[in-house]
């Protein structure tokens, strides 16, 4: 499965919402998510650009494999993602094996829906208000992303980013 996605910084997130609705977007969910991230064992994730997480959303986990983004305007990649029911075994199996922890980030994310197109706003601790369009296909498709960077466009987004959460609270981390 691969995760056609663009993001962008945002600074006025009532303005988004209000552009979503007026596009026929439906509000799903507001939830809280944490994300702990770990680094190969063999290879330098952040070095391969790979992530490898247990996503605590809500009380339900999963365990995601991202692989390397597959080209430069978007964040589309590969994504392995596998429900789970303990967060805690899972966390002491991948340490045993050998897996370092390396950061945690925990978001505030409210999901809206359109067709197949999800977009969220994320709130993220130190970093501020970013939105994600996303959309899951079988193949990676450049249509697929100029159609999601239109959306982006239209709802007045103008500073897009490539880096993904992992890398952004990385780079904060390292300033501070």
């Amino acid at each position: 499965m691969f995760e056609i996605e663009v993001k962008g910084k945002i600074d006025n997130k009532e303005e988004i919402i209000k552009k979503l609705k007026s596009l026929n977007f439906s509000f799903i969910e507001k939830k809280i998510q944490e994300d702990i991230y770990f680094n190969g064992i063999d290879r330098d994730f952040k070095k391969t650009d790979e992530a490898l997480r247990i996503r605590d959303d809500n009380g339900i986990y999963f365990l995601t494999y991202k692989g390397p983004k597959i080209d430069k305007i978007s964040k589309s990649r590969e994504e392995i993602e596998v429900k789970v029911e303990d967060k805690e075994k899972l966390r002491k199996i991948l340490k045993k094996l050998g897996f370092k922890e390396s950061l945690t980030i925990k978001k505030i994310r409210e999901i809206y829906k359109k067709d197949n197109i999800t977009v969220c706003i994320d709130y993220i601790e130190n970093l501020g208000y970013f939105i994600e369009v996303e959309k899951e296909t079988n193949k990676y498709d450049e249509k697929e992303v100029k159609q999601l960077l239109d959306l982006l466009k239209d709802l007045g987004v103008k500073q897009l980013i490539t880096k993904s959460y992992l890398e952004m609270v990385a780079e904060y981390e390292e300033k501070k």
